[in-house]
């Protein structure tokens, strides 16, 4: 019974204080999955802050770039979206280019679109059908 309990209290000393050490596996990766849990509930600009801290934290992290970027898109703030999707398209591995990219588009269009002026004297009532 004494070497039982012995071994045991062996066993926590060794091994409570590398539990109490460990880490989310990358700096930024906390605030990220804070982030991401908002993002995913529809609350853009909540997760915002939380995306900004993890790319501060890991400025090699194209994921929270990428999500950074989505999270502007979604709030319709699209020229911040710009600069975190041009760091998640050049961090992004190659099979995943194409999603940022397009992501990126997006922002780079509806940024230029909003920022015309648009004058609605000159704007059509209606469409003309044309035969």
């Amino acid at each position: 019974m004494f070497r039982r309990v012995t071994v045991l209290w062996l066993s926590l000393a060794l091994f409570a204080p590398a539990c109490s050490s460990m880490r989310p596996l990358r700096p930024g990766y906390g605030s990220f999955e804070r982030g991401l849990a908002l993002f995913d509930q529809g609350r853009f600009d909540d997760a915002v802050p939380y995306f900004r801290r993890a790319t501060a934290e890991d400025p090699e992290f194209g994921e929270a770039f990428l999500y950074l970027g989505r999270a502007y898109l979604n709030t319709r703030r699209w020229r911040d979206a710009i600069q975190p999707l041009r760091a998640a398209y050049r961090l992004s591995p190659a099979e995943t280019k194409d999603e940022v990219f397009n992501f990126l588009l997006d922002a780079l269009f509806a940024a230029a679109g909003n920022s015309l002026p648009y004058d609605r004297s000159r704007a059509p009532d209606r469409l003309q059908d044309t035969p």
